[in-house]
């Protein structure tokens, strides 16, 4: 009986030492490991933080997300979509860009890869150039329930703007 309880033990611990290696890990974590890999491969090049209000905004944005806004083959958003994520930003943005990144929540695939396989949608204009308002190099992340196609998104909004500041 001992031996038996060993050997469930070890192939307990090698399916967990498994599960890491892979990215097969709760989906909870999973999102949190790509999550952080994106932040670090697309914040190299600048120093980008989490922003509380662009992640709220980003998780209504996510709940309006269809795979048909990808439709374009050129890598664009649709029309629609554009409206949609505008809208939202719309008293939180002066002027800039938003980028749209996303890819599909593929189980068992290590967060490396699933955080590299992530794309990015063509860029959603705000305005022009408001020195006004408060500097904003901000990034936002979120996974989605299942959508239309019965699949989950990592969705990520990377954002170089002004947003609009209290007044007193």
């Amino acid at each position: 009986m001992k031996t038996a309880k060993r050997l469930l033990a070890l192939a307990l611990a090698g399916v967990m030492a498994l599960a890491l290696l892979t990215g097969c890990s709760d989906s909870s974590s999973q999102a949190k490991q790509v999550e952080e890999y994106f932040r670090y491969r697309r914040g190299q090049f600048a120093n980008y933080q989490k922003d509380e209000t662009l992640d709220k905004k980003l998780k209504v944005i996510a709940r309006q997300f269809q795979p048909s806004w990808l439709d374009d083959k050129n890598g664009r958003l649709t029309g629609d979509a554009q409206n949609i994520i505008k809208n939202e930003l719309k008293d939180y943005l002066v002027s800039g860009s938003v980028y749209l990144w996303y890819g599909e929540v593929k189980p068992c695939q290590s967060a490396l890869a699933q955080a590299e396989s992530m794309k990015q949608c063509a860029m959603v204009g705000f305005g022009k150039y408001d020195s006004s308002g408060t500097a904003l190099n901000a990034m936002a992340f979120t996974i989605t329930g299942k959508k239309s196609d019965g699949r989950r998104y990592y969705l990520a909004l990377r954002t170089d703007a002004t947003i609009k500041t209290p007044q007193n």
